[in-house]
């Protein structure tokens, strides 16, 4: 997060495109190598399997491609564009990872510390490393892995960071797994990294956030979110319903505070593809502090992680410290998806091409990848 490019933009307006899908098949005018995403987008919307959608395509920051489709809000019509402000759920990770890094480097904590140091009376923290914390490899279970009920019930309330350290004790009484021998995506580690920085810091986490990456960045659009402020243009969250009129309902309200450093940030597509020209580009971490960050994480055995693969068999893990890395076509990606109460996220950036694209949809029953908004966004990127 940098250099507000936004200023030098003028003359890449005509990418913005048109605000809604009125009527399905209405055709829009964009270079032929966005024509599959552009009338695949249109058409998600015109069959109301989304409300709205909004999509970047960048290199090192400078827009290839931005275009918002559908409607940021049902309820007023109003348009999802270029500037709608949506949730983006776990994409905040790498947020709260590189301010872990940065804490770091200043020697203000050590990746090699246990949560003990700052969290004593937390259930196992003596067990629990930093390091294995930002890989998913603590040990620790996921306090959002219960009865969706019970979830829903829980995410209404606020909580400043005692109360939130309370919340997530339960899924530390025990331990998943000894620390290292397994990986396990855990929102818990997460949770308990922000209040380590509000520790560290002396600082609420969204000031640490706002003073360490936003304003230094120019991430203008970009926040740790609050349900009480108010946001221009802000999109509204929804859950499908085929049953209602316009084909979804309000999404649960959540209180932003429960998520925490785990899925609490708000943002744009353009200002995340401004993230990633900024972090990938070397200016929000050293290059040290940036090769760990990409270093697919290992376990205790020296080997890559591995998980199901959904067919009975079981697949590699790649991931960093808040980042899912792969090799897609023959180009090495750093990539993260989110899903939050009535929003779902992608972001991916190849980093030997600088291109980055993110899709930000408005409805948490259609991810980007379930609509192949993010494979058709990957065919057009590396047209690009």
């Amino acid at each position: 997060m940098d250099l507000d490019r936004r200023a030098s933009l003028a003359g890449l307006l005509s990418l913005a495109a048109t605000p809604a899908f009125a009527k399905a098949g209405k055709a829009s005018k964009v270079a032929p190598r966005w024509a599959e995403l552009d009338a695949a987008a249109g058409k998600l919307v015109a069959d109301r399997a989304i409300p709205g959608v909004s999509i970047c395509v960048a290199r090192r920051g400078t827009p290839l491609f931005v275009k918002g489709y559908g409607w940021a809000d049902l309820e007023t019509r109003a348009p999802m564009g270029r500037a709608s402000v949506c949730r983006i759920g776990s994409i905040t990770k790498q947020f709260t990872a590189s301010v872990v890094l940065q804490l770091a480097q200043e020697g203000k904590l050590s990746l090699d510390d246990n949560l003990s140091v700052y969290l004593p009376d937390f259930p196992n923290a003596q067990r629990l490393g930093l390091r294995r914390m930002l890989s998913h490899t603590s040990g620790l279970g996921n306090y959002t892995a219960v009865n969706p009920k019970q979830f829903l019930q829980a995410s209404r309330t606020d909580r400043d960071a005692r109360e939130l350290v309370e919340a997530m004790k339960p899924t530390s009484e025990t331990l998943a797994y000894e620390p290292g021998t397994d990986w396990r995506y855990s929102n818990t580690a997460y949770v308990l990294l922000g209040v380590v920085i509000e520790k560290v810091t002396g600082m609420p986490y969204a000031k640490a956030m706002e003073g360490r990456i936003f304003s230094q960045v120019g991430l203008c659009h970009t926040a740790v979110d609050d349900a009480a402020t108010v946001v221009p243009g802000r999109a509204s969250g929804y859950s499908r319903d085929v049953k209602a009129e316009s084909g979804f309902d309000n999404a649960s309200y959540i209180a932003m505070t429960y998520p925490g450093g785990a899925g609490n940030i708000r943002s744009t597509a353009e200002d995340l593809c401004d993230w990633h020209a900024a972090l990938l580009g070397g200016h929000v971490l050293p290059p040290d502090a940036l090769k760990a960050m990409l270093t697919p994480v290992t376990l205790n055995d020296g080997k890559l992680p591995t998980r199901p693969d959904g067919k009975g068999g079981r697949t590699e893990v790649r991931y960093g410290f808040g980042v899912d890395l792969d090799v897609i076509d023959g180009h090495p990606t750093v990539a993260h998806s989110g899903g939050i109460q009535g929003f779902a996220s992608h972001i991916e950036t190849y980093t030997d091409l600088g291109i980055t694209g993110v899709t930000l949809i408005n409805t948490d029953t259609t991810t980007p990848e379930g609509a192949g908004l993010s494979k058709l966004v990957r065919k057009a990127a590396l047209t690009a």
